[in-house]
């Protein structure tokens, strides 16, 4: 009897581990991912931060895509890039980034968003 008890306890406290470990496993792989599209956006950042002022508009929005990297492991990923005067005195321009994708249960996942915002240089040149 005491055998019986002992082998269902151990089944209940191995179902339960497995199950943890899997809840961890897709949670380290959700980290991972959101981690990956938050680097890919600061490198596109940086890039577009860089860029001549005057080349930030809508037309140059369809030039940035994604790196290799980010299409091989986030599913259907979508990069959506607005650039938007801030309407001030100085000129400014918000740059507002956002990445999404799919994730296993074929579901967008809220998207990772980085904004910034760049102005003019003084003196009219970069």
């Amino acid at each position: 009897m005491e055998m019986v008890v002992a082998g269902i306890v151990l089944g209940v406290v191995m179902t339960v581990s497995l199950q943890l470990l899997a809840a961890t496993s897709r949670q380290q792989r959700y980290a991972e991912r959101r981690q990956l599209a938050a680097e890919e956006l600061a490198n596109l950042m940086e890039r577009l931060s860089a860029a001549p002022y005057e080349t930030l508009d809508g037309a140059a929005q369809e030039s940035w895509t994604l790196s290799d990297a980010v299409t091989a492991h986030l599913r259907d990923a979508e990069l959506g890039i607005d650039i938007q005067s801030t309407g001030d005195d100085l000129g400014g321009k918000q740059i507002s980034l956002s990445l999404r994708w799919r994730d296993a249960g074929d579901v967008m996942v809220t998207p990772v968003r980085l904004t910034t915002w760049v102005y003019p240089p003084a003196g009219g040149t970069r």
